[in-house]
């Protein structure tokens, strides 16, 4: 019994540690093929080597998407220099415009106009002394003083329209003189409302902004709102002009696209924020339209105020 134990037991550990040369090979074969994956096949040199690369992959975007970044910032700060170019010259085109436009109105009223005064004066002579025994000659002649004094008006009009009238009278004669004529051309009722501005002595660049403002808004009233009423309201508030010009036409949908050859309002907007104000329109299909302008201003110096502010 006790060999038969002694027999087992030397199995069992022949069984554990086998003995020989192959089983030499097979341990060092084991041995052999866990240090292989250490060096070839570890998960963890895998991943890491999938980390670096997807690192030097971020690496590349990062840097071009910052290189799209300054391109764009770069794009950008080209896009503001050109806008605003384009705004100066914008203001200097209409300087250049409004300056052309005293000059020519200028000429017309010391050559055209005076001549014309003087023609009509000889042509009053002419008719008073034919009225007694020359009366075919009296009717020429007052034909011919029909046609001058025709002339006379179409020269007036044209220098209101290059230049409004009574500008050297301060900003509520010129906007009162547009009103009357806006009336007489279009027989459309409009009211003035101006005296918180009676007594501002403004320069002549606020003074025809607000008179160009009025006028592009009556031009519109008169061909497009169907309007029978429109009135014009001035004040002052913290050094700003506030102008509203509504009328109870037909209105419109701001929000439309603008057609092509519409630049009026869009003209106006760029001029007024030229001047730091704005321009804002309201309108209602059933409740007409109502444009407000904002415009900052500074008074003439006292010593200005006995002289004309402008002219």
């Amino acid at each position: 019994m006790r060999t038969q134990r002694s027999g087992d037991s030397s199995q069992a550990q022949g069984q554990r540690h086998p003995v020989g040369p192959g089983a030499d090979q097979d341990h060092q074969g084991h041995r052999g093929g866990v240090g292989d994956d250490d060096d070839d096949g570890n998960p963890t040199a895998a991943l890491e080597a999938a980390v670096l690369q997807l690192t030097q992959d971020q690496m590349l975007i990062n840097q071009a998407l910052v290189e799209k970044i300054l391109s764009c910032q770069h794009i950008e700060s080209a896009l503001r220099e050109s806008e605003q170019k384009l705004h100066d010259l914008l203001a200097h085109q209409r300087a250049n415009r409004e300056a052309e436009r005293k000059r020519i109105a200028g000429e017309i009223h010391d050559t055209l106009g005076q001549n014309l005064l003087a023609l009509r004066i000889d042509i009053v002579m002419l008719y008073q002394h034919t009225a007694a025994r020359q009366g075919r000659l009296h009717d020429w002649v007052g034909a011919a003083l029909d046609n001058v004094d025709t002339t006379l008006r179409t020269v007036k009009q044209l220098m209101g329209d290059l230049r409004p009238s009574g500008l050297e009278l301060g900003l509520q004669a010129t906007l009162d003189m547009e009103v009357r004529k806006f009336i007489r051309a279009s027989g459309i009722a409009c009211q003035l409302e101006a005296d918180a501005i009676a007594n501002l002595a403004l320069n002549e660049e606020t003074v025809l902004t607000t008179c160009r403002v009025l006028q592009e808004c009556l031009n519109n009233v008169f061909r497009h709102s169907l309007a029978s009423r429109v009135s014009v309201v001035l004040g002052v508030a913290d050094g700003v002009l506030d102008m509203v010009v509504s009328d109870n036409g037909i209105g419109f949908d701001p929000a439309a696209p603008r057609r092509s050859s519409s630049y009026g309002l869009f003209g106006l907007e760029e001029r007024l924020a030229a001047l730091g104000g704005s321009l804002s329109v309201a309108s209602d299909r059933t409740h007409g339209t109502a444009v407000s302008m904002q415009l900052p201003f500074v008074t003439l110096p006292a010593d200005a105020s006995d002289a004309p502010p402008i002219g």
